[in-house]
């Protein structure tokens, strides 16, 4: 399955205010090129990769930075593109660069109104899938035709949400793309991203928590609506959201906070059955491994807890506080017989389990749809 990274485009307009469209045109490439023969790498992802490179998101790279960035995130094709808005009319060039094949297709152009810039750009995403591998079936029109509408007005707000910097001119955006379009989850998602980063876990659940379950953007608003729960202490809530997503999507960092969920409420031996899951399916994770053993000691198993120490401390040796957890159970310290974190034997104090911050759907997508490929491609016994 190919991998794409779509750049941002050159904006050649003279009029003022079209700068939003160099990175709406990735946006709506990127949804219409995405499917379970295409991954399309998301934004986020190529301006921290660029941004490790030495390279800012307000920054042009030049063509070399961006072959060699896009080799290092693993691109098989790049899309690169410029436009140029005149009045009420939008004109759109657009090539491929494969990047392992050191070739650079022939440029797509695409001309109309601006008020179509969608279509126009949904036709551009058509093209370019038929200079890659394994093409859509049917014809350009169709594909238009059958895409998911996207309410421009609504869409323009979107995207200068995503690009701006300020946390206030973001909340004004996507504020205004959901009064334009109440039913645009993806910038709900978003707004509740922006509250959430700011620590403003109250309105980040309110926002979070209207995207439907079964929208696009579902997975990553409930994983971030448990987490802001959690921190605003109703863990009751933040275990209904973590568990609503676990049954379907079994990420590993979902199982872990809800092993730190139920730790916190008390149920010891449901905590160990999540943390027990999230080791064996990401065994190098120091952070899982970290939890099972802090399990395994309050459920007093000491042995097995100093097991799964040493083991972390082989991934992670600087892990103080696995050092220390260890030391305590080489010491022969028990564990108190209550869920307080308070000191044993009037010192030592043992830690507390570690959550994790980040939601990583995209990998597990693009290994199901590897997975879904490969089986496929296998002859019938």
């Amino acid at each position: 399955m190919p991998a794409v990274l779509v750049m941002p485009f050159e904006n050649h307009s003279k009029v003022a205010g079209a700068d939003w469209i160099s990175e709406a045109c990735p946006e709506v490439l990127s949804q219409r090129m995405s499917s379970p023969k295409v991954y399309v790498i998301g934004r986020d992802d190529r301006v921290f990769a660029f941004d490790r490179a030495g390279v800012p998101a307000a920054v042009r790279p030049s063509r070399a930075t961006t072959f060699r960035v896009a080799e290092q995130m693993g691109a098989d094709y790049v899309v690169l593109g410029s436009y140029e808005v005149t009045d009420s009319t939008f004109q759109v060039t657009a090539q491929l660069l494969d990047v392992k094949g050191l070739k650079l297709h022939p440029a797509i152009q695409s001309r109309g109104s601006l008020a179509d810039f969608v279509d126009l750009q949904t036709g551009v995403a058509w093209q370019l899938l038929h200079e890659m591998p394994r093409p859509p079936l049917g014809i350009q029109q169709q594909f238009v035709k059958t895409a998911s509408p996207i309410r421009l007005d609504a869409f323009e707000n979107y995207v200068r949400g995503v690009v701006n910097t300020s946390s206030q001119s973001k909340i004004h955006y996507f504020k205004e793309a959901l009064r334009l379009n109440p039913n645009y989850w993806v910038a709900a998602l978003q707004l509740g991203k922006v509250y959430y980063d700011n620590h403003e876990y109250e309105q980040a659940a309110v926002w979070l928590s209207k995207v439907p379950k079964d929208d696009a953007a579902a997975g990553e608003a409930t994983f971030l609506l448990g987490m802001s729960e959690y921190y605003r202490g109703n863990l009751d809530r933040s275990y209904t959201a973590f568990n609503s997503l676990v049954t379907r999507l079994p990420l590993t960092e979902v199982y872990n906070n809800l092993g730190v969920v139920d730790a916190r409420r008390g149920r010891h031996s449901a905590a160990t059955d999540y943390f027990s899951k999230a080791v064996a399916a990401d065994p190098s994770d120091p952070d899982y491994r970290f939890n099972y053993a802090l399990a395994l000691f309050k459920s007093g198993d000491s042995t097995a807890a100093a097991r799964q120490l040493r083991e972390e401390l082989q991934h992670r040796p600087t892990d103080a506080e696995a050092k220390s957890l260890l030391d305590m159970i080489n010491r022969g310290v028990t564990p108190p017989s209550s869920t307080s974190t308070a000191g044993i034997g009037g010192q030592t104090r043992i830690p507390i389990e570690r959550i994790k911050r980040n939601y990583d759907e995209t990998s597990y997508r693009q290994l199901q749809m590897e997975i879904n490929n490969l089986s496929q491609q296998r002859p019938p016994k």
